[in-house]
Formats: C-alpha cells, sequence, structure tokens
C-alpha cells in the first residue's frame, strides 16, 4: 500500500550554526532522497531560530519534495509577509512550496496574544491566496499589496488547515487546500475526521476529493519499542493540550477521562511546551493517553501505519527522531531504510 510522508525537522535544533546547516540540509537530502512527500519546519521563534532561515536551506537542499512551514500562524505574520516567502519558496523550488496555517500555540501564547479564530484564519488565507493570484487583496478591512505577483512561479499555493476540533476540520473542508488532522489515530476518530472535513467540502460545493486530508503522529523511533514510548511523552503532552484547549465536546473523548484531561488542559505550562524534562508530560503520565503517537521500534511503526493506512489515513506527518543533527541522521536513515521503503512508490 502506498503511503505520502510528510517529514518534520528542525524541532529538536534551536539556533543553527554554519556546520549545523550544512548538517540540516543533509537531513533534507535524505528525507527527499527517500520519498518524502512534503518537507517542513515549524514556526515559533519561541521555540527556536527563524523559519524563514530553515526553509530556505530546506528549499535549497530538496530537488522533489514539497517544501514549507508547518504550522504557522496569522499572528506573527503577516499576510503581505507570508505571501512573499511563499513566492520566494515556490521560486526557489520551481512550484514546490506550501503552507500549512494553525490558530497559534507557543509562538502566540508566549508574547501574549489568544490563538486566532477561524474568521480570522479564513481571512488571512484568503488575503495571501489573493496576493499571490492578484497582487492585491483585504486582511481585517485592510488593503493589501505587492508588486511582484505577475512574476509568481503559480498564481497558488497550497494552504493547508490545521485542525483539532469539529469546526476547524469543516473550515478546512471549506476553504483549504488540504487538512492536517491532529485529531488521534483511533478508528473511530480518523472515519470521524474525514467525514467532517467532506461535509466541509460539500457545504462549500467542492468535491470532498478535491481536500487532502493528512494526519499528523506524534513519533517517536529508537531501536528499543520502550525508549521511543518514553520518548514521545512530550510531544503527546503538547498536542493533547493543543487538541482540548477550547473544549472536550465532539472530540471522542471518554467519559471517564472528561475531569483529568480537563485538569490537566486548565494547568498546561506554556515554557515547558515540548519539553521533554518538563513539568506537563509529568502530569499528563498518569492519563495513559498514547492515540496520537506513532512510536516503537520499525517494526512497531510498520504495523501502526498498516493499520492507520486500512482507517482511510495515508498521508501522515511525522517527525524526526532524536536530539542533535547526528542522531537525526541515525533515526531518519533508520525511518527511510526499515520503514518508508515498504510504503512509498
Amino acid at each position: 500500500m502506498k503511503i505520502d510522508f510528510g517529514i518534520g525537522l528542525g524541532s529538536s535544533v534551536g539556533l543553527l550554526s554554519g556546520a549545523d546547516s550544512q548538517k540540516f540540509m543533509e537531513l533534507v537530502r535524505m528525507a527527499d532522497g527517500y520519498g518524502a512527500a512534503a518537507i517542513g519546519t515549524y514556526d515559533s521563534a519561541f521555540l527556536g531560530g527563524d523559519a524563514y532561515v530553515r526553509a530556505t536551506l530546506m528549499a535549497l537542499a530538496a530537488p522533489r519534495a514539497q517544501i514549507g512551514l508547518r504550522p504557522s500562524n496569522p499572528l506573527t505574520r503577516e499576510p503581505q509577509i507570508m505571501a512573499s516567502f511563499l513566492a520566494s519558496i515556490d521560486q526557489l523550488t520551481g512550484g514546490r512550496a506550501f503552507l500549512d496555517i494553525a490558530s497559534g500555540d507557543s509562538a502566540v501564547f508566549n508574547i501574549g496574544y489568544p490563538a486566532a479564530s477561524r474568521a480570522r484564519i479564513e481571512d488571512y488565507v484568503l488575503c495571501v491566496r489573493g496576493l499571490l493570484a492578484r497582487g492585491e487583496a483585504t486582511y481585517q478591512g485592510r488593503a493589501q499589496r505587492v508588486r511582484w505577483a505577475k512574476e509568481a512561479v503559480r498564481p497558488r499555493v497550497p494552504i493547508s488547515i490545521c485542525a483539532e476540533g469539529p469546526k476547524m476540520l469543516r473550515l478546512g473542508g471549506r476553504i483549504g487546500d488540504g487538512v492536517v488532522a491532529g485529531t488521534g489515530l483511533l478508528p473511530e476518530v480518523v472515519r470521524d475526521t474525514i467525514a467532517r472535513v467532506h461535509a466541509g467540502a460539500r457545504e462549500a460545493g467542492r468535491a470532498p476529493g478535491d481536500v487532502d486530508i493528512w494526519f499528523t503522529a506524534r513519533s517517536s523511533l529508537h531501536e528499543d519499542r520502550e525508549k521511543a514510548i518514553d520518548n514521545v511523552k512530550a510531544s503527546v503532552s503538547s498536542i493533547l493540550n493543543h487538541a482540548m484547549r477550547f473544549g472536550l465536546d465532539d472530540k471522542h473523548v471518554p467519559d471517564d477521562l472528561r475531569a483529568r484531561i480537563q485538569d490537566y488542559v486548565d494547568g498546561y505550562e506554556l515554557y515547558d511546551h515540548v519539553l521533554h524534562a518538563g513539568r506537563n508530560p509529568k502530569r499528563m503520565a498518569d492519563l495513559g493517553l498514547t492515540d496520537w503517537a506513532l512510536a516503537g521500534a520499525p517494526r512497531d511503526w510498520i504495523a501502526r501505519i498498516e493499520q492507520l493506512a486500512e482507517r482511510g489515513a495515508r498521508k501522515l506527518w511525522v517527525g524526526v527522531s532524536g536530539g542533535d543533527l547526528d542522531a537525526q541522521r541515525h533515526y531518519l536513515k533508520l525511518m527511510g531504510v526499515e520503514i518508508m521503503s515498504r510504503f512509498v512508490r
């Protein structure tokens, strides 16, 4: 069976040095060579260096895969700035840029902003598209213009909506070129996610098949299964907060876990976001929640991916395990040779 893999890079590295940049670009070339459909990097100044720098290095290193941010948000990047960035990456790659857009998490909350509303996200996406296609648009009632639109490689760069709740999934179906779902990987959740995206597409008069549906799998790969599971806890702790912070309704939360999950979200420590030794993974440990995770040795990944494909999840975003860039190279090679080779055609 064929699986499309998106590979996220950069999350374990704060600020890239000159020597680091060469190692980072080698990771990109490896991911591209193993057949990744897309390679992305996070956009949070709280977590590390500038995403536009990493994305530029990625664009220069990858000859085939799509390159972009996953995710960015409407609050720290003005539409004109984002449109210019996307057009530039598209120019460097010959038309392979993409953008995943979300409401904002660590990048937004750590500068005192609230998350973007669905209305603001929709306004932002339409503005960026207008700037790319026509060189002018409006955003929040403000006129936006650029002079370079006629030079753009494409009049439209794919923009996917990152969604965890039912309303964002529907929005993604209505306006997104794709949806990146962080809803979980349980069978009933995958089915419900696909159904809600398709409903949004039909609401807008679109064919459901026109919207690509990706599933985010918080991932950890290690030769030792138990070590891999331990390593993924920080990542799962962050998506648990992100998915549930605006409410638990219509998200397939078991009744016996609702109170504990709400308590966890209420006490989430923003400064410890995705920090393995932080307070959030320790607080989450008692919950026993792993349905977002793809963790274990290669054989565990293969079995899990086969299950997900049977449920309809055939486009997966995964991260690269390991702390420093040398360790990431080891685990990316393990992923590419032992896992991706079985699913990439």
